[in-house]
């Protein structure tokens, strides 16, 4: 098959995989040497065969567990865990190796008076937040959108909109985890510490997490509230400000672009907390996407949807309940055409070298004819349970989106852009994020995780037969 053939494929692939997720639906079965990709749509993978999770996490162990002991004799290749695989780098997939689908595990069992809630590691966002809803309750901590798997956002340590909170790691009680011996250990940060730190962000390599249980937060009403500054200021006046949730929007303008922000401040009207509300999903999602797409490769549109996030945004916006803001995909503003995908990447940067970072961005993305679409700033507090940590200490972390054509001298062009971002932001004290595309060199990432070396030699300790691997520990872990 041609290097053209494959990309097609692929893409045709994840198109369908998005489709079978977003109708919650799992395929029965999956042809041995199956062409998968992930959400870039540019990382089309051939496998050996996929593996279907059971909605019991006991009898997945058991499942599973035969071709672990095949894999560590030799017999069979490698494993790599995926859930809805919305990484962009082949975190999820291992070129000619096993693949772990997660999505039947999706069990989900609320335990009310303790607030908390044990959950398969498959189910998703989208499939927890009405069972909490019902019992007004809202995840403590989760991404921004509600696309994401379980078991997918412990393995990349997520992080969202809730200020003043570490990431999702800090909401974890414990896990359940199928270890490369086919065992199924629990693990906290009293008993298996170890394993439970290396698990949390770590990409599936130390384990498949089975199910987890999970600290929640009471649902309420919240009032946003809008503030326009120079992204120079925007540090100082986040110090000032407090909320529950919050979020930084910066210029892609050309008129202004990175030296504009916005700040959107969620804050909980008295007497709610806790009710049972109306689960909605945000307004006009139609609109949105409109609004977003057509800023795609125009600086007219980008012009216009600055002007209406800055101006309009405020006089639209109306109260929403904590899980309303929670319940929308990614895919509302998702690129659907065959030929470019939207890419992200992020960086976490200290509070105080905010504009630092952002100035010298600025002066590498302009230049660079990589289409910039959307910054967003959030605020992450420093993470003390996990090995592989990206924020060490408290952080803004700065998600950016990008329109990537599907061409080598397009990923060329990105690469060129990421690797000098990721020096900026080294220089500026701060850390990128693993679950994007792999264009790191491997010294850029031991420097921005100094733990990386010891979490490769605990990985070889633990799973001596490298039983389960994926694209990035073949890119970096070697």
């Amino acid at each position: 098959m041609t290097a053209a053939g494959a990309l097609a494929l692929g893409s045709a692939t994840t198109l369908a995989v998005t489709r079978w997720a977003g109708q919650g639906a799992i395929p029965a079965t999956s042809a041995p040497g199956a062409l998968l990709d992930d959400a870039s749509r540019i990382n089309p993978t051939s496998v050996r065969g996929v593996l279907f999770a059971d909605p019991s996490p006991e009898r997945t162990a058991r499942t599973v567990a035969p071709l672990l002991r095949r894999i560590a004799t030799g017999d069979d290749p490698a494993m790599a865990v995926a859930g809805v695989r919305h990484s962009m780098g082949g975190q999820s997939m291992l070129a000619g190796g096993w693949v772990l689908d997660t999505r039947p595990m999706n069990r989900i069992d609320l335990d009310r008076a303790a607030a908390v809630v044990r959950v398969g590691a498959g189910a998703t966002w989208r499939e927890l937040i009405p069972v909490l809803n019902e019992a007004g309750f809202s995840p403590k901590v989760m991404q921004s959108n509600h696309d994401f798997s379980i078991g997918g956002s412990l393995s990349v340590n997520c992080h969202g909109w809730h200020a003043s909170h570490p990431p999702i790691a800090s909401t974890v009680r414990r896990i359940r985890l199928l270890t490369a011996e086919g065992d199924v250990l629990t693990c906290s940060p009293t008993e298996n510490a170890e394993l439970f730190a290396l698990a949390l962000g770590g990409y599936g390599l130390y384990g498949v997490i089975l199910e987890a249980d999970l600290e929640v937060w009471p649902n309420a009403i919240y009032e946003p509230h809008f503030e326009s500054m120079p992204t120079s200021e925007y540090a100082t006046r986040f110090a000032a400000r407090t909320s529950e949730m919050a979020y930084g929007r910066l210029s892609v303008d050309p008129l202004s672009f990175l030296e504009e922000a916005i700040l959107v401040r969620f804050t909980p009207e008295a007497g709610t907390a806790g009710t049972v509300l109306p689960l909605t999903s945000p307004a006009a999602p139609e609109l949105q996407r409109a609004i977003f797409r057509n800023s795609v490769g125009s600086g007219v549109g980008k012009t216009l949807r600055w002007t209406l996030e800055r101006e309009a945004a405020p006089w639209l916006a109306a109260p929403m309940s904590r899980n309303t803001i929670q319940n929308q995909p990614a895919a509302v503003f998702a690129d659907h055409s065959p030929d470019s995908s939207d890419i992200l990447h992020e960086y976490f940067v200290p509070r105080a070298r905010l504009w630092e970072f952002v100035r010298a961005a600025r002066d590498l993305i302009a230049p660079s004819g990589v289409d910039l679409l959307n910054v967003t700033v959030r605020d992450v507090r420093a993470d003390g349970r996990t090995t592989l940590a990206y924020a060490r200490e408290d952080v803004f972390g700065l998600v950016m989106n990008f329109r990537q054509e599907h061409t080598a001298r397009a990923d060329d062009r990105m690469r060129d852009l990421t690797r000098a971002l990721i020096d900026a932001v080294a220089a500026a004290g701060g850390t990128f994020y693993l679950p994007y595309r792999l264009h790191a060199t491997a010294a850029q990432l031991r420097r921005a995780y100094p733990a990386w070396d010891a979490a490769m030699a605990a990985k070889r300790r633990l799973d001596p037969n490298l039983v389960f691997r994926n694209g990035l520990f073949e890119a970096y872990g070697r």
